[in-house]
């Protein structure tokens, strides 16, 4: 991929922010039998955000989705004070100049820490996604799978499964669609926090315990989010470390979810972890 884009943001105080993104994205597959193969996306997007400007998720919502870290688990320090955070946006394709595509895409993420204990909590994510508008690819071939049936590219297609959606769900093609919902919930337990256990050149600060529950359906129909057979419930247990080695501060997430009720394609288990450092 490559293009340009402007990305402006506008703060009206430390929670509130508004944004506009101008982009131009020119797609190139090596892969030359791939829908978006040499096509371009030219969008525009207008978003809002409060809360955290911190959270690695709901800034791809309302700005650049790419070349970003893609965290497991919220990590708690990201949160802010007020505990809560959202981001709603809405993006608009269109076939001028050499753009090739044409959608309206709406999308929203809502999260929120509850304090069950003085140590323990839960962080709960909302998100929820549709295109309002949508082309349709004029004389598709035969056996075109329906996720290539639209003038949307793939990579704007939300997804069910992955790091930042349903941790238990493989991140391919017949996990996303045109519309989606999916809630998840992370408790976080302390093991032990603000210590110094020294392991070779490790010095073990926090450790979390954390249990995971998440549910959400996909489809490319509004029927398709409440039908009982699309829905996917998925559950896990994980731990989250903060880790100095020398001058870095390492934030280590590691969780492993499997399924428990999904549509055959969709059922299995997956064992996801990400490494944060900071000097």
């Amino acid at each position: 991929m490559r293009g340009g884009l402007l990305l402006f943001e506008v703060p009206r105080d430390y929670n509130n922010r508004w944004f506009w993104l101008v982009q131009d994205d020119r797609l190139t597959f090596g892969d030359v039998t791939h829908p978006d193969n040499r096509k371009n996306n030219i969008y525009t997007k207008v978003g809002y955000q409060y809360g955290t400007q911190f959270d690695e998720r709901m800034n791809a919502i309302v700005g650049e989705t790419r070349g970003r870290i893609v965290p497991v688990l919220t990590a708690f320090r990201e949160l802010g004070p007020q505990k809560t955070g959202l981001a709603i946006a809405i993006t608009e394709s269109a076939k001028v100049a050499t753009g090739d595509y044409h959608y309206t895409k709406a999308e929203g993420e809502a999260l929120r820490r509850f304090d069950v204990t003085g140590t323990s909590f839960l962080v709960s994510r909302l998100h929820a996604g549709l295109f309002v508008n949508r082309g349709t690819v004029e004389n598709p071939a035969p056996g075109t799978p329906q996720i290539a049936l639209y003038t949307i590219p793939q990579y704007e297609m939300f997804k069910l499964g992955g790091r930042e959606a349903l941790k238990a769900v493989a991140d391919r093609a017949n996990t996303e669609g045109t519309h989606e919902v999916h809630l998840t919930n992370e408790y976080f337990v302390p093991v032990f926090r603000n210590r110094d256990f020294h392991t070779w050149a490790l010095h073990w600060n926090t450790l979390y315990g954390i249990g995971y529950l998440g549910a959400g359906s996909t489809g490319f129909e509004y029927s398709s989010l409440v039908h009982s057979n699309n829905m996917v419930v998925d559950a896990g247990l994980g731990t989250e470390a903060s880790i100095a080695i020398r001058d870095f501060d390492v934030l280590l997430s590691v969780v492993y979810a499997r399924t428990v009720h999904a549509p055959d394609n969709m059922k299995g288990s997956k064992v996801r972890f990400s490494i944060r450092t900071v000097r």
